[in-house]
């Protein structure tokens, strides 16, 4: 994970991180209590848990997973699945 701005440089009010996925594997499925997360795909492919279901993601896309749902990402392509993280209000 790659950071590029956190409360501290955001007057509290987000942060932001590249995040890179290598093919076949996956960022678990879990919560977060106190922020909801958006996601931009930079490059590559894969899947995002939406609270119960897997839906595809591709290069150019965009989704969230709001406070409290269970989510995760997993990379079904043959390249690295690139996105852009950004919480709000900040974690750390």
């Amino acid at each position: 994970m790659k950071h590029f701005y956190d409360g501290d440089g955001t007057d509290g009010r987000l942060n932001n991180l590249e995040v890179s996925i290598v093919p076949g594997f996956q960022i678990a499925p879990h919560v977060h209590d106190n922020a909801s997360e958006l996601f931009y795909v930079v490059s590559g492919s894969g899947e995002f848990l939406d609270d119960t279901e897997w839906r595809p993601i591709g290069k150019g896309m965009a989704f969230k997973a709001p406070q409290g749902m269970t989510h995760a990402i997993r990379n079904t392509g043959d390249e690295t699945l690139i996105l852009f993280s950004t919480f709000s209000p900040p974690i750390r």
